[in-house]
C-alpha cells in the first residue's frame, strides 16, 4: 500500500528528530586528562577551524555554507566568531564576531605577529585587526584558486607555519578538474587529475612552490619540534585506511583523482605500492580533519569514528612509524573537527556534532586538560637516516644512493637529483646502471621536468618500457598514463602480446592501455580490458598466478569470456586458478554455472575447498537443489558439509543476540577465523552475500565500498558495528534517497547515476537490485537515515559464520 506524502513527511522529521536525540558525553580514555564542555549551540554551530588569538580570545570558524540547503535559517555566509573574557575572571563570557562574508571556511591559524591567516575553499588571506576593536579591518590576499571545482571541502585548507619561515598549505582532489593556483605575485601553478597536493610560499603569498602530491584532502598540517611535516589525509571513499602522512619535498604518495575516487586503480598508490611512492606514517581513525603537536604526541581527530587519537613517533629509517591510540571516545553524535592549545597549555577543540554535512545548527567547543600536567615529552630526535635524507636533498647525491631499499632515503636522493638540470642531461641512462636506479633517474627527470626542464621522452620511455626490470617499465607506464601520451600505445599493446608481464605490472599495464584508449577509468577501458584479459586467462602458456589475477579482474558476464572456457579451468591442477574460475562463473550466473557446480560438488575426488565452492554456487537458487544439497549435507568432509547445511537453511536463526550488544557479539565470536570459510560466506546468498554490493581482491560489484583493504584500518568491534547497525554510521556518499514518485509510491535506493533532467535515472536497493525511475515523475527526494546495506544478519549469520566472515574481511590480502 503506497504511502500519503503527509505519512512520508512525518516519517522523515521523526528520523531527523531521533538523530537528535543525544546519547552521551564522550568518553575521556586516558586517565590523567578531564574533558569540560566550553560552548555549544545556539552560542556557536558548526564550528570548524578553531585557533587562539595573540590576546588570548578564541577564535572559531562557524559555518553556515556548507551543503547548506534551502530551508537552513542561519547567516547567509560564514563568520569567525570570537570568544572573550571580558572580565578577566579566567573564562570566555562574550561572543563577538570578528570576520564574516566567506564561504565554504576550512582553516584559519594565528602567526607569530598576530595576524590569522585563513582558508577558504577558494582563497587564503591574512587578517588583521590594526585598531584593537576584536573586529577585522584588514585583509590581505595570499592566494586565491582559478578552477570550475566548487565541492565546498576539497579545495584550499590545512595552513601550517614552518620553521622556515614559509606558509603551507594543501590543495584537496579538486574533483579532478583543472585549476590554476595565482599567488600575491602574480605566479602561477596550474594543474587538474592529480590529486591533492601541498604548497608552500612566503608569508605574504610570493614565491610559490609545488612541494609533494599525491595525497587526496590535506585538512590538517603541522610540523613538529624538529621540523617534520605532518598531514592528515581523508581516504578516497571506499579505501582505508585514513592515513597520517610525513609530507617531504618531492614526495609523492600516489593518490590521483584521474584514476577515480575508490583509491585502488593499479595507476593509484595508497601506502607505497608502486615504483615512486611513499608510504604512510600510520593509519587514522576515519575522515581524519585536524592535527596538532602537544605534550610530545601528534593528536588527531577522526570525525567519521568520533574519537581523538593519539601518536606516539618511532624512527622507522628515513621517516617515521606510529600507532594510533584513542583519548577520547564519543557516539554518534561526537565529530570532533580541528584542534587549538589554549595559553594556559590546554587542548580546545570544535565539535561538528551531527553525522550530516549539510550544515544543521548544531555544535560544541570541548576543552581537554590535565589533573596534574605532566613532565612535556621530548619531540623525537631527527634519526642518522633523516639526516642524511635531508642532505641528499639539498647536494648533488650519487646514482648509487638511488638502490636505497628505506622509501624515504631513496626519495631524497631522487628529489636532490631532480634539482640537477645539468647533471640529468648528461647522465645516460641505460649504461651500466641497476633498475633501481634507472627507475630513480627516470622519477628525477619528471619531477624536474615539471619544472620545464626539457627531456627527450620519446626514445627514454621506449627503452623504459623495454627495460628488464618491471619497476622501471610500471614507471614509465604511469608517466605516460598520467601525461595521456597515446603514441605509446602501440608498444604497451606489443608488450603485453609478446611479452609475459610480472603480476604486478599486469594490472597497471592493462590500466594504462585502457585509459589511453578511453580517457575515462570506467565505460570505453571496459572493453578494451576485456578483451586483453580474455587472452591471458586464455592462454595457457601463461603462469596460472597471472590467470588467477585476470579472472579476478574480469567482469564475469563478459561477453568476450566463454563459460565453457571457465569450466576447463576449473579442471586446472593449480588450486586457486580452479577456485577462482568457479567463483568467476558463479558471479556469471547462469544454467550452465549451476551444471557445472552440481557436477564438482558432487565430485569426491576434487579438492574439498573447490567443492565447498561449488556448494557456493548454488546458493542463489538453492530451492532447485534440494535433493543434490541434502546429500552435500551428509559428505564425510567436514568443509563441504557444512557449506551445504548452510546453503539449505532457509529459517532464520532463533533468539540471536540484539544487534545493539555488541560486546556480547564479540564474546560470541572469540577464537580463530576460518578466513576461507568467511570468503564463502562473502559470496553465498545464503551467508553475508557481501558480494553483491562490494568488492574483495577484485571480486564483486561497486554499489558499496571496496572492502579489500578494510582490515588495515578497522578493529573488530567497529567492523562488527557497521555490519549489525549499518544505520549508524552512512558515509556521505552511500547516503540512500528515499524518492516519492506521482503515484504516490515511496521507492528507496542508492543513485547509480544522476542523469539530465530528460534520463532515466539508476537506482539499486537494499537487495542489490537495480531500478529506472523516470524523473520527469519524481515529486519529492530526501535522504534517507538508513543505510541501503540490509539490517538483520544477525538473524542470517550464525557467531561462527560471522567470526570467519570478520576474520576474511580483516585478513588483508597479499
Amino acid at each position: 500500500m503506497p504511502f500519503s506524502r503527509h505519512l512520508l513527511s512525518c516519517l522523515i522529521a521523526l528520523t531527523f528528530l531521533a538523530q537528535s536525540v543525544w546519547a552521551e558525553a564522550p568518553r575521556v580514555l586516558d586517565p590523567r586528562l578531564k574533558l569540560e564542555l566550553i560552548a555549544e549551540h545556539p552560542q556557536i554551530v558548526t564550528p570548524i577551524g578553531i585557533a587562539f588569538a595573540s590576546d588570548g580570545d578564541l577564535l572559531v570558524i562557524e559555518s553556515h555554507t556548507h551543503h547548506r540547503q534551502n530551508d537552513y535559517q542561519g547567516p547567509p555566509k560564514d563568520r569567525i566568531r570570537r570568544y572573550s573574557d571580558t572580565n578577566d575572571d579566567g573564562k570566555f563570557d562574550t561572543w563577538s564576531t570578528f570576520y564574516e562574508g566567506t564561504e565554504a571556511t576550512m582553516s584559519l591559524r594565528t602567526a607569530d605577529d598576530g595576524s590569522i591567516y585563513v582558508a577558504t575553499r577558494m582563497e587564503i588571506f591574512r587578517l588583521r585587526d590594526t585598531n584593537g576593536d576584536k573586529v577585522a579591518d584588514q585583509r590581505d590576499e595570499i592566494a586565491h584558486l582559478e578552477t570550475e571545482g566548487r565541492y565546498p571541502h576539497n579545495g584550499l585548507a590545512g595552513l601550517a607555519f614552518g620553521p622556515d619561515g614559509l606558509l603551507y598549505f594543501g590543495l584537496g582532489e579538486n574533483l579532478g578538474e583543472p585549476y590554476t593556483i595565482v599567488a600575491s605575485d602574480g605566479s602561477k601553478i596550474a594543474g587538474g587529475g592529480e590529486g591533492g597536493t601541498i604548497y608552500h610560499c612566503q608569508m605574504d603569498g610570493s614565491n610559490l612552490k609545488r612541494m609533494a602530491t599525491g595525497v587526496w584532502n590535506p585538512f590538517g598540517m603541522i610540523f613538529d619540534p624538529v621540523g617534520r611535516l605532518f598531514m592528515v589525509d581523508n581516504d578516497p571513499d571506499s579505501r582505508p585506511p585514513c592515513r597520517l602522512l610525513q609530507i617531504v619535498p618531492g614526495g609523492d604518495y600516489g593518490y590521483q583523482f584521474r584514476y577515480g575516487r575508490t583509491g585502488v586503480h593499479p595507476l593509484q598508490a595508497w601506502n607505497g605500492e608502486l615504483p615512486g611512492t611513499l608510504p604512510m606514517v600510520a593509519g587514522t581513525g576515519e575522515a581524519p580533519s585536524g592535527i596538532v603537536w602537544y605534550e610530545g604526541e601528534l593528536w588527531g581527530t577522526s570525525w567519521g569514528d568520533h574519537r581523538i587519537e593519539t601518536f606516539r613517533l618511532g624512527h622507522n629509517g628515513a621517516g617515521v612509524q606510529a600507532t594510533a591510540q584513542t583519548v577520547v571516545q564519543g557516539d554518534h553524535n561526537f565529530r570532533p573537527v580541528d584542534f587549538a592549545i589554549a595559553p594556559d597549555g590546554s587542548l580546545y577543540f570544535t565539535d561538528w556534532v551531527d553525522r550530516s554535512y549539510p550544515v544543521h545548527g548544531m555544535g560544541r567547543i570541548w576543552r581537554l586538560s590535565w589533573k596534574e600536567h605532566p613532565t612535556q615529552d621530548k619531540p623525537l630526535p631527527l634519526s642518522e637516516a633523516e639526516l642524511q635524507a635531508a642532505k641528499l636533498r639539498t647536494s648533488s647525491p650519487s646514482v648509487d644512493s638511488l638502490d636505497a631499499e628505506d622509501p624515504f632515503l631513496r626519495q631524497a636522493a631522487v628529489y636532490g637529483l631532480s634539482r640537477q638540470t645539468q647533471r640529468l642531461k648528461d647522465i645516460d641512462l641505460f649504461n651500466k646502471t641497476t633498475g633501481s636506479q634507472r627507475a630513480g633517474i627516470l622519477e628525477a627527470m619528471r619531477w624536474a621536468n615539471e619544472r620545464q626542464f626539457p627531456i627527450d621522452r620519446p626514445e627514454m620511455l621506449k627503452e623504459a618500457l623495454n627495460d628488464q626490470h618491471d619497476e622501471v617499465r610500471i614507471f614509465a607506464m604511469r608517466w605516460i598514463a598520467d601525461l595521456t601520451l597515446t603514441d605509446y600505445l602501440p608498444q604497451l599493446k606489443k608488450r603485453l602480446k609478446s611479452n609475459s608481464p610480472t603480476i604486478r605490472e599486469l594490472p597497471v599495464l592493462l590500466s594504462a592501455i585502457a585509459w589511453l584508449e578511453s580517457g575515462s577509468v570506467g565505460g570505453g577501458k571496459d572493453i578494451v580490458q576485456q578483451r586483453i584479459l580474455v587472452d591471458i586467462i586464455t592462454d595457457a602458456s601463461q603462469s596460472a598466478e597471472l590467470r588467477t589475477i585476470a579472472l579476478r579482474l574480469i567482469e564475469p558476464r563478459s561477453e568476450q569470456l566463454k563459460s565453457e572456457q571457465l569450466q576447463t579451468m576449473i579442471d586446472s591442477p593449480h588450486l586457486e586458478l580452479a577456485k577462482q574460475a568457479m567463483r568467476t562463473l558463479y558471479l556469471r550466473g547462469g544454467e550452465f554455472a549451476e551444471k557445472v557446480a552440481m557436477d564438482v560438488a558432487a565430485d569426491t575426488s576434487r579438492d574439498a575447498s573447490l567443492r565447498a565452492w561449488a556448494v557456493v554456487a548454488l546458493s542463489d537458487h538453492a530451492d532447485q537443489h534440494q535433493a543434490i544439497l541434502a546429500k552435500l549435507a551428509e559428505d564425510p568432509d567436514a568443509t563441504v558439509r557444512q557449506e551445504a547445511e548452510r546453503t539449505l537453511r532457509v529459517e532464520t536463526i532463533a533468539e540471536p543476540l540484539p544487534p545493539t550488544d555488541l560486546d556480547g557479539w564479540l564474546k560470541q565470536i572469540q577464537g580463530t577465523a576460518d578466513v576461507e570459510a568467511g570468503s564463502r560466506t562473502f559470496f553465498s546468498s545464503k551467508g553475508g552475500y557481501c558480494v553483491r554490493c562490494h568488492r574483495f581482491n577484485g571480486n564483486g560489484a561497486d554499489v558499496g565500498p571496496d572492502l579489500t583493504f578494510i582490515g588495515q584500518r578497522i578493529t573488530k568491534k567497529r567492523l562488527l558495528e557497521s555490519i549489525l547497525l549499518p544505520g549508524n554510521e552512512i558515509a556521505p556518499m552511500y547516503v540512500p534517497k528515499i524518492v516519492l514518485t506521482d503515484d504516490g509510491r515511496v521507492h528507496v535506493g542508492y543513485p547509480i547515476t544522476v542523469a539530465g533532467i530528460n534520463e532515466r535515472r539508476l537506482f539499486v536497493d537494499t537487495s542489490g537490485k537495480q531500478f529506472e525511475l523516470d524523473p520527469t515523475t519524481i515529486e519529492e527526494e530526501r535522504d534517507s537515515q538508513k543505510s541501503i546495506m540490509p539490517e538483520g544478519f544477525q538473524q542470517v549469520l550464525s557467531p561462527t559464520e560471522m567470526r570467519d566472515l570478520i576474520g576474511f574481511l580483516l585478513a588483508t590480502p597479499e
